[in-house]
């Protein structure tokens, strides 16, 4: 399935994506009842999963624009996980970045205390507490 602009399902109480979904925009699944993202993800803007259900991510992940995860009960990132804009973990339940992290903006941790961060990881911009 092909969305040639953003999809938003915000509120949606929509619990799986189809498999194959490619979005051309933005895609907001904030405060929806999706419980994983399909492997084979095509997104060309950002991803907003705040406050989803969505419990992990699939390794080899590339977001083009923004991602954020505030509120989600995402324990850890995938490995070789690139955000091509900011990246919001405030109020997650993430604990540490994993290895070959690439973030071209932002990291916004909004309080969440980090273990570590890795040598091998790579941020544009800066790290906020």
């Amino acid at each position: 399935m092909t969305v040639n602009g953003n999809l938003n399902l915000e509120y949606s109480n929509i619990e799986q994506l189809p498999r194959k979904l490619k979005v051309k925009g933005n895609l907001n699944l904030a405060y929806s009842a999706v419980k994983q993202l399909p492997r084979q993800l095509v997104v060309f803007g950002y991803i907003n999963l705040a406050h989803s259900q969505v419990t992990y991510l699939n390794t080899g992940l590339q977001v083009r624009g923004d991602l954020s995860l505030m509120g989600t009960k995402i324990e850890q990132l995938p490995p070789y996980l690139y955000v091509g804009g900011d990246l919001y973990l405030a109020n997650s339940a993430i604990t540490t970045l994993p290895k070959f992290l690439v973030v071209k903006g932002d990291i916004y941790l909004g309080g969440i205390q980090l273990s570590e961060i890795p040598d091998d990881i790579t941020v544009e911009g800066k790290i906020y507490q």
